[in-house]
């Protein structure tokens, strides 16, 4: 099973995913690795075949992971946690000193 799809599912879902959806999805994301343009050509057919879709499911899923990993460092973390930094580092700069 294509660890990717299994993270995104609880197991609840895990047990509702068709197998021939699942096989497809893991062949897009395995052929989207390897052989990109045959994974393209592929999911240019028009057809509402279960495991079809799968397998663009999974070749998107591919292409969406590779987009981010070319995000900058600041980019790809928790926004929450960079939020912060930024608050804590222009915090009370401009409240000056009491001159007494």
């Amino acid at each position: 099973m294509n660890e990717t799809l299994v993270a995104h599912l609880t197991m609840e879902d895990e047990n509702k995913v068709e197998p021939e959806y699942l096989k497809g999805f893991n062949e897009g994301y395995t052929i989207a690795q390897y052989q990109p343009d045959l994974a393209e050509k592929l999911a240019s057919i028009d057809s509402d075949f279960i495991r079809l879709v799968g397998f663009k499911d999974g070749r998107n899923q591919y292409q969406k992971e590779q987009e981010r990993e070319r995000l900058p460092l600041w980019l790809k973390g928790d926004p929450t946690s960079s939020s912060r930094s930024i608050l804590t580092k222009s915090k009370d700069r401009d409240i000056e000193p009491d001159k007494d």
